[in-house]
């Protein structure tokens, strides 16, 4: 159903929420403007101006970036077509809660993730769906605390109790199923295409990196979910008899360079490779758009490029129907667990003004999580 069908009562409203992308050359300003400006995502001194100073800054790269794969961020159209599919099949399979409508709501772009709420006021729920799996402060933290600034600035009190939250759902084993069979899938294309035996085909994981105070320090457990991944998805992979090289790397540094980000950092395990071959996994990525596109679509391959033969990238979720089906399992899940909202405790060192009332706010406890 579409978000601007009124025709038909919605009972039940899914919000897909994600960072969102610009869509033409004048949107990359206040969309990094947001971003940067975001204390949830990065923290700098004197916030909006040295954030408006960077996005000024970083404007015309970001915009040869776009202009290098020949769009600008495929994010929105991409998550109009997974939330087509995920409303038509939760009609399907689950008739009880429907009629369903399921949208975007991203943090930095259009459709915001208040006007999207706005819009279902009068569904009789509303579910704020993480397309993080692995819960960070700077991403599903930062929506979801987005998302409660809107509720609370527009008193929306009476939202409180039918608006609640899936999060976190990177340990699932069908998600851990779903990147095995895409990786397996492209690793058999690989070898297929270019003669290659397994073991010369070394699959770096790649995912978005973060300053490692938010993880050591404040308490962030990004890492350590992503590290999980990891770990899950290559046990699947050996029991069904790869036989190679796995690593985990980070990338995306975005913010000041003097700062220590989590290491190792992607291009350094990309040198260090001795393989004939590259297969990048994004691992913590659900949809296509600039860091996949461009970031190691072309700058990555052409890394790889100067110590392999062969390098390919494994797919993004996008319209992959095991991926439909997952999300239309969460939801369903969500529901028969009555619309239990469980987001991840706030860090040991919660440094975010708004995080501990956000959890509060959708009914999440506990509040903090132990040492």
């Amino acid at each position: 159903m579409s978000a601007n069908d009124s025709t038909v009562p919605v009972k039940t409203a899914v919000i897909l929420l994600n960072m969102g992308g610009p869509q033409n050359k004048d949107e990359v300003h206040p969309y990094l403007k947001e971003l940067f400006q975001d204390r949830e995502l990065l923290k700098l001194p004197f916030q909006k101006i040295l954030g408006n100073f960077i996005a000024w800054r970083r404007t015309p790269k970001i915009q040869e970036r776009y202009a290098e794969i020949g769009q600008y961020s495929p994010t929105l159209k991409l998550m109009e077509k997974q939330a087509e599919q995920i409303s038509k099949k939760l009609d399907e399979v689950h008739p009880e809660s429907a009629p369903h409508a399921c949208v975007s709501g991203f943090r930095y772009s259009s459709p915001r993730t208040g006007e999207m709420i706005k819009n279902f006021e009068n569904a009789e729920r509303i579910v704020l769906f993480s397309q993080y799996p692995q819960h960070s402060c700077s991403t599903s933290g930062s929506s979801l605390c987005d998302a409660y600034r809107w509720l609370d600035k527009n008193k929306a009190g009476k939202h409180n109790g039918k608006i609640s939250v899936i999060d976190q759902w990177w340990d699932r084993e069908d998600y851990t199923e779903l990147w095995a069979f895409l990786i397996k899938r492209k690793f058999e294309e690989m070898k297929k295409a270019h003669g290659l035996q397994d073991e010369e085909i070394r699959i770096i994981y790649s995912a978005h990196s973060l300053p490692e105070s938010y993880c050591l320090e404040k308490g962030d457990k990004y890492n350590e979910e992503i590290t999980g991944s990891y770990e899950n998805i290559e046990k699947v992979l050996k029991k069904e008899g790869l036989k190679h090289e796995g690593a985990l790397a980070w990338q995306s540094k975005v913010g000041p360079q003097r700062t220590k980000w989590l290491t190792p950092g992607t291009p350094t395990v990309i040198a260090e490779t001795t393989q004939k071959a590259i297969l990048m996994v994004p691992i913590a990525f659900t949809t296509d758009h600039i860091e996949t596109l461009d970031e190691i679509d072309i700058e990555f391959r052409g890394y790889a490029e100067e110590v392999v033969d062969h390098f390919a990238r494994v797919d993004c979720f996008n319209l992959e129907e095991k991926f439909i089906d997952l999300c239309v399992r969460l939801v369903i899940k969500h529901m028969e667990e009555k619309y239990n909202s469980s987001i991840r405790p706030c860090c040991v060192n919660c440094e975010g003004k708004d995080c501990s009332a956000m959890r509060q706010f959708f009914g999440s406890k506990p509040v903090h999580q132990t040492a």
